[in-house]
């Protein structure tokens, strides 16, 4: 990655102190993607350790209320794990900016104690639609199948659901607030199954193997490897979503999302930088 200092945004603050008797102050709020949330959490907090002009303020809720935010001037960063259409949703007149900014995967995960590794298009899609209801419909042990989802708000759930044909998800699926609570209830569910960003990922449960090519008949595991070399069939475009350039604490933030000490945070949850 080509190496943007943000030292000049920062300077310009500290010479405005120098001159004024108090230090301009700058609020940045960002608001969506929950699988975006642990890392742009760490990233406001090594941004915030290297400057005293900006404060950021981050929350949740899913990738839709990120852009909805920005729609409704809530907040000037908006995070999404799914890349919608700003014309659709916003109208032609939006002017709002979109950016990657890293790469993850989404990951199928089951309870430890279920033997099966793998799962085929058909079987994930039939799954979440409820046609396929036991895991000994797949060769597995007897058991109803307990799939958990996420919210309308979700960016990973729009992208699972669209990436696997699923029209109608399955009446028994459970609706989980997070990731992190999706890990919760299936790893203490022999019979669960759930879809979370590649950063939540725990030993405390098994990812599940997935089709990498058309054929079906070759399987991989969501490894930093496979999604770099593009074998993992769920890789996907983390961004975000702005309006203002003007604004100096979104373009010092920006600049910032460019430098080496960004893409160490960005590497440390597992994920991929955009490579300029």
């Amino acid at each position: 990655m080509k190496t943007i200092h943000y030292a000049p945004i920062i300077a310009l603050f500290t010479l405005a102190a120098c001159s004024q008797p108090e230090i301009n102050h700058y609020q940045l709020r960002m608001k969506g993607s929950e699988s975006m949330y642990e890392t742009f959490l760490e990233l406001k907090n090594d941004f915030e350790k290297r400057q005293d002009s900006i404060t950021i303020s981050i929350e949740g809720g899913g990738s839709r209320t990120g852009l909805m935010a920005i729609k409704n001037f809530e907040a000037e960063i908006g995070l999404s794990s799914f890349p919608f259409d700003l014309e659709k949703t916003l109208g032609a007149d939006h002017s709002v900016n979109e950016a990657v900014v890293a790469y993850d995967a989404i990951v199928v995960i089951t309870n430890q104690n279920n033997p099966i590794d793998s799962l085929s298009d058909e079987s994930l899609q039939k799954i979440y639609s409820g046609t396929i209801y036991d895991w000994n419909q797949l060769g597995g042990q007897p058991g109803l199948i307990l799939p958990i989802i996420r919210d309308e708000n979700s960016g990973t759930q729009q992208f699972f659901v669209e990436h696997f044909g699923v029209k109608q998800l399955a009446p028994t699926a459970k609706v989980a607030h997070d990731n992190a609570e999706i890990v919760a209830k299936v790893s203490s569910n022999p019979n669960g199954i759930g879809f979370i960003g590649f950063a939540y990922f725990t030993e405390s449960v098994h990812n599940m193997k997935l089709p990498s090519d058309s054929t079906q008949t070759q399987f991989e595991a969501p490894t930093h490897r496979n999604l770099e070399n593009g074998k993992y069939p769920l890789k996907r475009g983390l961004r975000i979503y702005y309006r203002d350039m003007n604004n100096p604490a979104i373009k010092g933030f920006l600049q910032y999302l460019k430098s080496k000490n960004a893409e160490g945070v960005i590497e440390s949850f597992g994920l991929i930088p955009v490579q300029d």
